[in-house]
């Protein structure tokens, strides 16, 4: 939870809504980090979930993954 809170500090200090996200393996290893870029993107789906994924590449373990983020995801999310 903390890396995710420091996602969300950095959205809130590039002036964007403070959510952040992280994707964790099997280990508890932090595999990717997302944080909510819709006021800086303008892409209006770019949430922090969204963001995450993205960044997490292209896996083939996503069912060992599980993310953890700093708000209850919506439901597109």
């Amino acid at each position: 939870m903390t890396a995710a809170l420091e996602q969300a500090e950095k959205s809130w200090s590039e002036g964007g809504i403070p959510i952040g996200a992280v994707l964790v393996d099997e280990r508890g290893d932090i595999v990717a980090r997302g944080h909510n870029e819709r006021v800086q993107s303008g892409d209006p789906i770019l949430h922090a979930e969204m963001s995450c994924i993205r960044n997490a590449g292209r896996r083939r373990d996503w069912s060992r993954c599980t993310m953890v983020s700093t708000l209850s995801p919506c439901p597109m999310c």
